[in-house]
């Protein structure tokens, strides 16, 4: 058995990342995290939203994902993404433009529909946020 298990994590609209690395642990829709290492037993789970972390090189390293399904074997983990970036990829800008819109838009909610959907645009742009380092993402 090997000590490393390849990750890939891709959307439709393109591939995000692709390494092998130690360790591996995602967000799922019902379940909380897994927790994934070489050997693990095959699954198929909905992923959740949140921060995927995975070990490459002794070093931790962050990805978003917004929901999807991850399919996991012995030597693979596979996440299909709705949503997925790497730190590198995230406009600290846009998403701190993108939480104020939010918190605006929460604060004029008039019906339960337009508050969740409010919700779900500020919980991402913390997710992203918090990926990021950024302090206003953190205790998320």
């Amino acid at each position: 058995m090997s000590d490393r298990i390849l990750l890939e994590v891709v959307t439709p609209e393109r591939p995000v990342f692709s390494a092998e690395v130690s360790e591996v642990q995602f967000p799922t829709a019902f379940r909380g995290y897994y927790g994934i290492l070489p050997g693990h037993t095959p699954l198929m789970t909905p992923v959740g939203d949140g921060l995927l972390y995975f070990v490459k090189d002794g070093q931790r390293h962050w990805l978003t994902v917004f929901g999807g399904f991850a399919e996991v074997g012995p030597e693979r983990v596979t996440i299909l993404a709705r949503e997925s970036e790497t730190v590198e990829m995230i406009d600290l800008e846009q998403v701190e433009a993108d939480r104020q819109r939010a918190l605006k838009l929460l604060k004029e909610a008039r019906t339960e529909q337009d508050m969740d959907r409010a919700q779900a645009e500020l919980d991402a742009s913390l997710i992203r946020l918090q990926a990021a380092g950024h302090p206003a993402g953190h205790g998320f």
